[in-house]
């Protein structure tokens, strides 16, 4: 499947767009050809809303080459590579790695919760590109099922950082209001508060709840109350979490003094990992993974 309007359209005289991968609320993502290294690779095409100003454009298209590059700066096998920023229709592409795979969130639509052991093995690895990110000062913001790709080579990979905010360049992040998936902010984004990497590693507490549980934590039927639930830091009952319990208390705290850190949360990762019990086996096969190796070697 081809760009219905630009039929085979060629981006920067090289990235020949092919097929549309999805749709998410910044942009599109397609499957490209590199035609000058004859490499296959994802290009995300970032929109403007059509209702802002000229000033607004700007300051949105600023924003985004911003945190393209600062993507772009995070090198980690569980972090999804960017390899260029094209500037095209008063824009800006980023051309990535293409990770074939399903994500999280349809991994858990297909086939449901995953175990307890798994969920931890694939935090782990999450963890660790937060870790990566937040040590080239970035934020990633929007941290759910949908933006972690569970690669069929058996990667984890943590992808768009369309959301994402240069910790030392606050200038245009102050001036968005609440930026991410409402269900997977934090307490104090809600609160109006500029988030930190407590909230992302949050985000990530939510990301492995909806794991295990099969259901998102803090969703409502209307905006408002998601928000409220979330500000209250308000999620149902555990009732698969099982070895991941332990996780998800010391993640999902209000406070984000209290919240645990990235080193005591990879602690509490590492030992949910190695006490879970091996996966059931169902209908003569055990379903299939990314990343089952050992906690240990997550990093």
């Amino acid at each position: 499947m081809t760009h219905p309007e630009s039929d085979g359209r060629l981006l920067a005289g090289r990235y020949r767009l092919r097929e549309r991968l999805g749709r998410g609320g910044m942009g599109t993502v397609w499957g490209a050809l590199d035609e000058v290294l004859d490499r296959q690779v994802a290009v995300k095409e970032l929109r403007v809303p059509a209702h802002v100003d000229d000033e607004e454009r700007g300051t949105l298209c600023a924003r985004m080459l911003r945190e393209a590059r600062a993507a772009a700066r995070i090198d980690h096998p569980n972090v999804v590579t960017i390899f260029d920023v094209v500037a095209e229709d008063g824009r800006p592409w980023i051309v990535m790695e293409l990770v074939r795979g399903l994500s999280l969130a349809q991994e858990i639509e297909k086939d449901g919760p995953l175990p307890p052991g798994q969920v931890a093995e694939m935090g782990l690895r999450l963890l660790s590109a937060l870790d990566a990110a937040h040590e080239a000062g970035v934020l990633h913001r929007d941290v759910k099922p949908a933006n972690v790709l569970l690669a069929r080579n058996g990667r984890v990979v943590l992808t768009d950082f369309g959301v994402a905010s240069v910790e030392d360049s606050a200038t245009l992040t102050q001036l968005g209001a609440l930026v991410g998936s409402p269900e997977y902010l934090a307490p104090e984004q809600v609160d109006g508060q500029m988030p930190g990497p407590p909230a992302d590693l949050w985000s990530l507490g939510v990301t492995l709840y909806e794991a295990v549980e099969g259901k998102p934590a803090f969703k409502r039927a209307t905006h408002a109350a998601t928000l409220a639930a979330v500000a209250a830091a308000r999620f149902p009952n555990l009732n698969k979490a099982d070895v991941l319990l332990p996780v998800l208390r010391a993640v999902l705290v209000q406070d984000p003094t209290a919240r645990a850190d990235s080193g005591r949360l990879r602690e509490r990762l590492v030992e949910a990992a190695e006490s879970a019990p091996a996966p059931a086996v169902s209908g003569g096969a055990a379903r299939t993974f990314p990343g089952r190796a050992r906690p240990t070697a997550a990093r």
